[in-house]
C-alpha cells in the first residue's frame, strides 16, 4: 500500500487518516497544520486519526502523535482518539509506551465530505526530528535509552548548524 496521509479541519474537530506506512516525509505539514489549528483562535475539541489502514508508523510520526496528544490535553483535557489502529501499529503504540496516553477505540472513523491529501514536504529538519524523539525520550526511561544514539546525533548537528551558520537537510 502506499504511504498517504489526509487532513481535514471541521468546526469542531482534526482528522486525521493515514495509510501504508507512515514515516517522517509527512510529519512537518501535519504538525503545522494541526499545532496552529490547537493554539488558533477556535482549538478544535477532538483530534481524530484513522488507522485503519496503516500498516507501519516511524518513531517520528508516533512522536508526533504523543505532541498533538500533549499539547490537546492541555488545551481542553480531551485525548487524541485512534480509530481502528492494526496489529502492527497497536505493537509499536504499546512498545512506545503509548497506548496510555491516548483515546483507542475499535469503532470506525465516521466523518463527513472528503479529506485533503498531505504530500511528503521538504525533509525534516534535525530541530523537527529532535522535538519528535524528545516526546518518545521522556515516556520512560527504556525510550531514553532506545533513541539516545539518535537524538545525541540529531543535537550535534543542531549545535554544528548554528556554530556554522549553516542549515542542514535533516
Amino acid at each position: 500500500m502506499e504511504e498517504a496521509a489526509f487532513y481535514k479541519e471541521t468546526e469542531d474537530e482534526i482528522w486525521i487518516r493515514a495509510e501504508g506506512h507512515i514515516t517522517a516525509a509527512f510529519c512537518p505539514e501535519l504538525k503545522s497544520r494541526a499545532f496552529a489549528r490547537i493554539d488558533g483562535d477556535r482549538p478544535p475539541t477532538a483530534i481524530r486519526m484513522d488507522l485503519s489502514s496503516c500498516e507501519y508508523m516511524d518513531s517520528t510520526f508516533l512522536g508526533l502523535i504523543v505532541g498533538m496528544n500533549k499539547r490537546l490535553v492541555h488545551k481542553n483535557g480531551h485525548k487524541v482518539r485512534l480509530h481502528q489502529p492494526g496489529q502492527a501499529c497497536l505493537s509499536l503504540l504499546k512498545t512506545i509506551g503509548v497506548l496510555a496516553l491516548l483515546d483507542i477505540t475499535r469503532d470506525p472513523a465516521r466523518f463527513e465530505g472528503s479529506f485533503e491529501r498531505i504530500g511528503p514536504g521538504p525533509r525534516a529538519t534535525a530541530e523537527f526530528l529532535l522535538d519528535a524523539h524528545e516526546h518518545l525520550s521522556n515516556l520512560s526511561e527504556e525510550n531514553r535509552e532506545r533513541f539516545s544514539t539518535l537524538t545525541t546525533v540529531l543535537q550535534k548537528s543542531i549545535d554544528q548548524e548554528l556554530e556554522t551558520g549553516e542549515k542542514g537537510g535533516d
